[in-house]
């Protein structure tokens, strides 16, 4: 349920999936004390993000929580939650998540289902919406898919495959976020090492054809079709105003970084700070941690982010290695939040290095217990003779 932000009980960031996940980490309380090399510069930077937090005269108690849940929990320990959890079944839980939100996606474009819990629906003129599926947003929900097409390797059954892929680009495709380009990364490497690259043209010209044969012969689906075409066309009409707003809200958040050279300016101070520009915060997420912790914490951030998609790679794991690093680029488009949906991605990819670390020092194990078995027969042979 982390996927799934819009399901939350209050209005803070707090969601069902959250008040999930603390118990679980609580059952696996005994993995909290290996400390892999990555988490070491997250955990060294948590003091600086706290006190940025306390040091922000527009802060709360709220904003001081958020963050060390975020920081302090989530981030270095979220992956103890599933530390029982298998690659294959962790992911698969992971797509259907996400595939349920996709689904939800498609059926608020279509005009079948509205909001969905604590969330926000762009609603334009003439009854154009961009989805939000089980998103916070429609940018949080583009966020959440555009990076796991890579994991689709991991479903052994092809027909799963082809399912997920099939969901997962319908929500894509209902959030109409120009941020969506940087799911090509992980697409493109998807395609290039799917073992049934055939199959996958096929379905692709099967579900042309059903998209023509039910516009064709659905009223519906031909107005939802001009939903799309009327929000389309205002994305179009509006792209470049709204390029001017990001780039000139970037240039004006840049000038606040030398007051960020130790400590940042906290979660209610960078919000207050940059709205005072265009009513909005930086839709960058490197340079909001920035802002908001300051350079030395979110460069140590950076570093364990680094050494977990290195390690990732090393393992053997190279498409949880390409989602991370697909989620990274994801992020150059959305805002720095304190919700814990943005850091999913981590938290797979740590349970799964964390599984194959295991997995590699068992393996390692049993070939020394078994060496050192054969040397003790080989010194019984002799003496017996």
């Amino acid at each position: 349920m982390l996927p799934w932000p819009a399901l939350r009980p209050t209005a803070q960031s707090i969601t069902f999936g959250d008040l999930l996940l603390l118990p679980a980490i609580l059952l696996n309380i005994d993995h909290v004390g290996k400390i892999r090399g990555w988490q070491i510069p997250m955990l060294i930077s948590l003091p600086l993000i706290l006190l940025s937090q306390v040091a922000d005269p527009d802060g709360s108690i709220i904003s001081v929580a958020q963050a060390l849940y975020i920081f302090a929990v989530v981030l270095p320990f979220g992956w103890v939650a599933f530390v029982n959890f298998r690659p294959r079944t962790l992911i698969a839980g992971f797509l259907l998540s996400l595939c349920i939100s996709s689904m939800v996606g498609g059926l608020q474009l279509g005009g079948f289902v509205g909001q969905v819990g604590n969330q926000s629906i762009w609603a334009l003129s003439g009854g154009a919406i961009r989805s939000a599926g089980l998103s916070i947003s429609c940018s949080g929900l583009c966020l959440c898919l555009s990076p796991v097409f890579a994991l689709l390797l991991y479903v052994p059954d092809y027909r799963k495959r082809m399912l997920f892929l099939l969901l997962i680009s319908l929500g894509l495709l209902a959030t109409l976020a120009k941020s969506a380009i940087f799911a090509s990364v992980g697409l493109s490497y998807y395609l290039w090492k799917e073992p049934n690259r055939r199959g996958v043209l096929v379905v692709g010209a099967i579900l042309v054809a059903m998209c023509c044969g039910l516009f064709a012969t659905s009223g519906r689906i031909r107005n939802a079709t001009a939903r799309v075409y009327d929000t389309v066309t205002y994305r179009v009409d509006k792209a470049g105003f709204s390029f001017y707003e990001r780039t000139s809200t970037l240039r004006f958040s840049l000038r606040y970084l030398s007051r960020c050279a130790i400590i940042g300016m906290g979660t209610e101070g960078t919000t207050k700070e940059l709205r005072q520009h265009f009513g909005n915060t930086v839709h960058v997420f490197h340079i909001g941690m920035v802002l908001i912790a300051g350079f030395p914490a979110a460069a140590l951030q950076w570093t364990g982010f680094g050494m977990l998609i290195v390690s990732s790679y090393r393992s053997g794991q190279h498409p949880v290695a390409v989602m991370l690093l697909c989620h990274m680029l994801a992020l150059c488009t959305m805002t720095m939040l304190m919700t814990s949906f943005q850091y999913v991605p981590f938290v797979i990819c740590a349970s799964i290095l964390n599984y194959q670390v295991r997995h590699n020092e068992q393996v390692a194990t049993a070939k020394i217990q078994s060496a050192r078995a054969a040397a003790a027969r080989r010194r019984v042979l002799p003496a017996a003779a």
